[in-house]
């Protein structure tokens, strides 16, 4: 005993050996203040997201979305309405049944973009929860800041649209994945099926992310050690696909898996992606792949719109982020974050070739948080490697160096997101037609029937119903006044029509740089036209007041009190001067 005990004091007595210089560079932060951040992040993800939400008009996509959603006939017709609508427009139910109860409460756009408001936020604690897991608290923040932070999810999250819904549902369904991977553990199996139940049912593009998981569990087959769990996994996840696909085949959504089969078998016959755009499905050459095509299309967007110099800078962090991850012998992650990044991409611009139809970066947004994942690792990893050197504030400086650069692109992606209004303003439009039509009037939206559908519900008319001037003529001749609206989506055919309304004497609104909205009735002449549309409530706007007065030119009088208000809302002296010399021009006529 005595022998025992002294050797026991003997070693307490021991002087603690000292810790070596990595495990000194490598303390863990306290949880609780980086819980608190994580707090505030998200709450500055919440603002980013509702600032400015209501500002601009729905676009034409969020007006198809929300005239499907309201049933048919529209805020009369039940649930049920809304699903052969959704069929011809490849689309699939989940965001829009959101929609169709939400708008039962209000239809004015803050209301209505709310649902995606809130899963845009909601995907920001699962991304912190990923990342955390994967790479430890402090990226797991960053990866946080970047995702709250990023203007393209900021952007999905304030439009009617399933896109954010999109990013929750993969996102929840990457972290289920791991943890289920980790621990076998049944929880995570319910929360992998919510989150593929999430994706699935949000859009068609969102399966491709079974591709990487069902590739990265493959792989794990080749290890010994993890080939049961592997076989499990594999399992695990085509089972969670069994509930989605029956009840969208329930739905009637089987036409759409044989698009799918038709593109597995072009697969093997690539000549059907460089046939003519006549005879692809969608009647276009699809997205036109090369190395602009990667830059501006995808990298760009992804980066939250970085210039050219930005760029190089984002894309060598998320390369520097990789080669992190390799150092850090973490190969199995790397592996895993570069097949989501790269393989739902590819399968999806493929698709589109084959198709024929045109690619938008939407539709890949469900990659960003692995894009975010390297490069927030890139922006760490150089301070860390630098953070047992000498001097110490280096560490410090390179983290705020590359930090500076990557908010500095982000606050002018949001800049030009809040800023930059470039959609065709629906809402200008429907305001003006329900102050000025009549009740018997016809309100004919080219190409365009969903945005009337949505401002004008008693003038509901099937999309692509107008689609060619023999329509338009024939419902003009036998109403007493027509409204007939041209966009940017009757581009292909406006001259034609355009030419045509000249002839019946149409006066012509320009609401918007996008849209022109003509008035006119069988049998009425121009000048009793331009007599009625003075007594129309117009919107201030300088070009419309030009536009009338230049229209009455065979009534001078009215005219001048057109180009008066041109001149004085005039937003430049220019302007100003233009407007004069056309006024005084008609004076000395």
């Amino acid at each position: 005993m005595g022998k025992r005990n002294k050797k026991l004091e003997i070693r307490e007595n021991k002087p603690n050996p000292q810790p070596p210089r990595r495990a000194l560079c490598a303390r863990q932060p306290n949880p609780h203040p980086l819980a608190l951040v994580a707090l505030i992040l998200i709450a500055v993800g919440f603002a980013l997201r509702l600032y400015q939400l209501a500002v601009e008009s729905y676009w034409y996509d969020e007006l198809l979305q929300l005239d499907i959603a309201q049933g048919l006939p529209p805020n009369v017709g039940g649930v049920m309405t809304i699903f052969p609508r959704l069929r011809g427009h490849a689309a699939v139910p989940l965001d829009y049944l959101i929609s169709h109860f939400w708008i039962l409460l209000g239809r004015g756009e803050g209301w209505a973009r709310m649902p995606a408001v809130m899963v845009g936020v909601l995907a920001l604690p699962v991304v912190y929860q990923l990342g955390r897991r994967w790479l430890g608290r402090q990226a797991g923040l960053l990866l946080l800041a970047l995702l709250a932070l990023s203007p393209l999810p900021v952007r999905y999250s304030q439009e009617v649209r399933p896109y954010a819904l999109v990013l929750l549902g993969v996102t929840l369904t990457i972290y289920a994945y791991w943890r289920l991977r980790d621990t076998g553990r049944l929880r995570y199996f319910i929360l992998l099926q919510a989150g593929v139940l999430i994706f699935s049912l949000a859009h068609f593009f969102a399966w491709t992310i079974f591709a990487p998981l069902l590739l990265f569990t493959l792989l794990d087959l080749w290890l010994e050690t993890r080939r049961k769990q592997a076989l499990k996994l594999i399992g695990l996840l085509l089972a969670t696909l069994v509930l989605p696909m029956i009840l969208l085949l329930l739905s009637g959504w089987g036409g759409l898996f044989y698009t799918v089969k038709g593109f597995g078998e072009a697969l093997v016959e690539p000549d059907k992606f460089t046939a003519a755009p006549e005879q692809k499905l969608d009647k276009g050459q699809g997205p036109q792949l090369s190395a602009d095509f990667v830059k501006f299309e995808i990298l760009t967007p992804l980066g939250g719109g970085a210039a050219d110099m930005s760029l190089w800078g984002f894309n060598l962090l998320v390369g520097l982020g990789l080669v992190y991850l390799v150092a850090q012998k973490q190969y199995r992650l790397a592996l895993f974050l570069l097949l989501w990044l790269i393989l739902p991409v590819i399968i999806i611009v493929a698709f589109l070739v084959y198709r024929g139809a045109f690619f938008a970066i939407r539709y890949i947004i469900f990659v960003l948080p692995a894009y975010l994942t390297l490069l927030a690792l890139g922006m760490l990893a150089l301070p860390r490697w630098l953070k047992c050197a000498e001097p110490r504030w280096l560490s410090l400086a390179a983290l705020v160096l590359v930090s500076a650069l990557v908010l500095n692109d982000f606050r002018g992606g949001l800049e030009r997101l809040y800023l930059e209004k470039n959609k065709e303003d629906w809402r200008l439009v429907g305001n003006f037609i329900n102050q000025n039509a009549g009740p018997t009037d016809k309100v004919i939206a080219m190409r365009a029937e969903p945005a009337v559908n949505w401002y004008r519900p008693n003038a509901w008319a099937a999309p692509n119903y107008f689609w060619t001037l023999d329509e338009i003529k024939e419902t003009v001749a036998v109403t007493p006044r027509s409204w007939v609206i041209l966009s940017i989506y009757s581009s292909t055919v406006d001259d034609q029509v355009e030419a045509w309304l000249t002839e019946q004497g149409a006066v012509h609104f320009p609401l918007d740089p996008l849209i022109t909205v003509y008035y006119l009735g069988p049998g009425a002449t121009p000048d009793q036209l331009l007599a009625e549309a003075q007594r129309f409530a117009l919107p201030v706007d300088h070009a419309l007041y030009l536009s009338l007065g230049q229209q009455n030119r065979s009534r001078p009088e009215v005219a001048r009190q057109y180009y008066r208000l041109a001149i004085e809302h005039a937003p430049t002296p220019e302007l100003q001067a233009e407007y004069q010399a056309a006024l005084n021009a008609l004076a000395g006529k």
